[in-house]
């Protein structure tokens, strides 16, 4: 059972999926920014937005997503001949990915339309400078952030929903990802945990913040190792000693 003090890690184990975290992470931060007002918050929001961006054209991800959103169906129509699993919830499910490999299929290269954006083009090239987004250097954006608010947010809206595709597929195949893992209770004696792995993609961690820990994980397709680390102001940090429970799901 987890605890209101529970922290949860999550350290992938391919390039692919490391990818798709940081597009996952980067999008709650364009979401929580979208929905503040004053300019100084909605400048915020073209910083997270354009990293976003940058992520998603340097790691052509469309074609990882039709892969694994085909894996996905695939295994959902093994489970149907399951009598235990719930028919509504998989048929939910597959009918998604049905959807998304046909959107994707039509697709193109996910997002690239922004590259053709007149108002978003100019700025992107200004925030790639430290301190480029000034009035003085982008005019038209201390403009647009003192638009009436119903204005500004139908181009959120708009910039938001051309993300759209690629956020739902993401989704999608991290949902399924995770749910493939259950947790259960380790200790990492004297600080330290190892293990190989067996096609897993994805580790997740949680534990008590309490205990005055964190964790640094590395790891590959072959195996993992994880060292529970303390905060020190005289060296920064420095390895823990103790036993560490914790709870861990192999994805």
């Amino acid at each position: 059972m987890s605890s209101m003090t529970d922290v949860l890690y999550e350290h992938p184990l391919n390039e692919k999926v490391r990818t798709f975290l940081r597009i996952e992470q980067l999008y709650r931060q364009v979401q929580s920014h979208a929905s503040m007002q004053h300019a100084a918050q909605q400048q915020a929001f073209f910083t997270s937005f354009f990293a976003l961006l940058d992520v998603m054209e340097r790691n052509d991800v469309r074609p990882d997503l039709l892969k694994d959103i085909e894996r996905c169906e695939q295994a959902l129509v093994n489970w149907s001949k399951h009598p235990s699993v719930s028919n509504d919830a998989l048929q939910h499910m597959l009918q998604k990915a049905v959807r998304l490999q046909s959107e994707l299929n039509r697709s193109g290269k996910l997002c690239s339309q922004f590259k053709e954006d007149s108002f978003l083009t100019p700025l992107r090239q200004r925030y790639a400078m430290p301190g480029g987004a000034c009035s003085f250097d982008v005019p038209q954006l201390h403009y647009w952030c003192h638009l009436p608010a119903e204005q500004r947010q139908l181009s959120l809206n708009k910039w938001l929903e051309q993300l759209d595709l690629a956020i739902q597929s993401i989704d999608f195949v991290l949902t399924f990802v995770r749910e493939r893992g259950q947790f259960q209770s380790m200790e990492a004696d004297n600080g330290f945990y190892q293990s190989t792995t067996d096609q897993f993609e994805l580790l997740r961690l949680k534990y008590d913040s309490k205990l005055g820990v964190y964790p640094t994980i590395s790891g590959n397709k072959y195996r993992f190792a994880i060292r529970f680390m303390q905060l020190s102001d005289a060296s920064g940090r420095f390895a823990s000693e103790k036993t560490i429970p914790f709870a861990l799901a192999c994805c």
